[in-house]
């Protein structure tokens, strides 16, 4: 679909995501371009930005009553998957997302 206007959400949408990097750090005010009130508290919005962790999309879609969901998790499992793939262990999840958490708060 040609995305040259502002995208209405259908209302029987469950799930959405921004996969762009539209919003990530140092264009942090940025946004994709949708309706925003046609975001709803049924919806779960998710964007894959981890930096910053609360992009102004995730702001918007809150103050809509959604539930959301950052990126950081992504990039943390991102980072397991090869840290298992090179060291043989197990990855440290739990650690990992702290310590990005803490880089980013």
């Amino acid at each position: 679909m040609a995305w040259n206007t502002a995208y209405e959400v259908p209302p029987e949408t469950d799930i959405v995501v921004n996969a762009t990097s539209i919003g990530l750090f140092p264009d942090v005010d940025a946004t994709p371009n949708l309706v925003y009130h046609s975001l709803t508290p049924a919806m779960v919005v998710c964007d894959v930005i981890p930096n910053p962790p609360q992009t102004a999309f995730l702001k918007a879609a809150q103050a809509r009553g959604a539930t959301t969901l950052d990126g950081l998790g992504m990039l943390v499992y991102q980072g397991a998957i090869a840290f298992t793939m090179w060291t043989g262990v197990d990855a440290p999840v739990a650690v990992m997302h702290r310590a990005l958490k803490a880089v980013f708060d």
